[in-house]
Parts: structure tokens; C-alpha cells; sequence
């Protein structure tokens, strides 16, 4: 159990050293528009939504070499990279009126991808996790990986 706790800490302060999504004034002035007309879920109702096994699509947006942190288990998961959405999403989720919670690690990126896959793709019930997956773990909540289940030591 240390060695997880560890290891997600390890984890949690690289990703927070590394300017991965560090954006400039436009593209957070970007996002904050685009968040006000998306809708969103917290981590608190979503957690509620899978502990009752809700029917959603859990679609994580990071980029391949980023899923090693770990991802949310749902019912039904499916990972889409933020560069390739438009052309891959319809292989993975076919059912347009399908419930998706979209997620990344901050946050950011799935508020334009959910804004995409609304407003350009057709889908009509998207939401984006509010905070992503730092936000999922500042809550309480587990990630899991190929180490098992991680949570944030606070």
C-alpha cells in the first residue's frame, strides 16, 4: 500500500512540474468561454453515477502516453487522444445519444473535446469531468493503474 501512495505521489508532482497543459491567456480565455456552454458533472455526481452502474461512457481525451497514471473505471470506458477525436471517436462510441463523460487530466482539454463531440460530431448528451482527473483525486477518489488502485495522500 506505501508503494502505491508513493508511487501516485511521484505521479501527482511530475504532472504537476510538467507544463503539459499550460496554456497561454487566449487558450485559458478560450476555455472558460467554451466551459460556460458545456455542460459538466462534478466528481462527486459522477462517483454517485457509477456506484449506482448508471449507463455512460467513460471517454478519456489524454494523449496515449499519458494514460499510464491511471484512468476512472466505469462501466463503460474508452480512450480517444485529443489529437485524433474527430477521426476516431465514431469507432469507439457509435450511439450518439449515449451519456459520455469526457475526462483528462486537468480538465481543459476534455471542456473542448466535449464542445466538439456536441457542437461538431453530432453526440447529444456529453459532459466534461469538472477538473479531470486532479479534481477526481482531490475528492477522494481512485485512479487505477498497472499498480492497482492509487489515491492522493494529502
Amino acid at each position: 500500500m506505501k508503494i502505491s501512495k508513493l508511487l501516485l505521489s511521484a505521479l501527482i508532482g511530475l504532472g504537476l512540474t510538467m507544463p503539459l497543459m499550460a496554456g497561454s491567456a487566449t487558450s485559458e480565455a478560450l476555455i472558460a468561454k467554451t466551459a460556460k456552454s458545456v455542460p459538466s458533472i462534478s466528481p462527486k455526481d459522477l462517483k454517485k453515477m457509477i456506484d449506482n452502474e448508471d449507463d455512460l461512457w467513460m471517454l478519456d481525451i489524454r494523449e496515449p502516453y499519458m494514460r499510464n497514471e491511471g484512468s476512472i473505471e466505469g462501466m463503460d470506458n474508452a480512450a480517444v487522444g485529443r489529437g485524433t477525436l474527430e477521426f476516431d471517436i465514431e469507432h469507439e462510441i457509435e450511439d450518439k445519444d449515449a451519456l459520455i463523460i469526457v475526462y483528462c487530466r486537468s480538465g481543459k482539454g476534455a471542456v473542448l473535446s466535449a464542445n466538439t463531440l456536441l457542437t461538431k460530431m453530432g453526440y447529444k448528451n456529453v459532459r466534461y469531468l469538472e477538473g479531470g482527473l486532479d479534481g477526481w483525486l482531490e475528492a477522494g477518489y481512485s485512479i487505477f493503474n498497472h499498480f492497482g488502485e492509487l489515491q492522493l495522500v494529502k
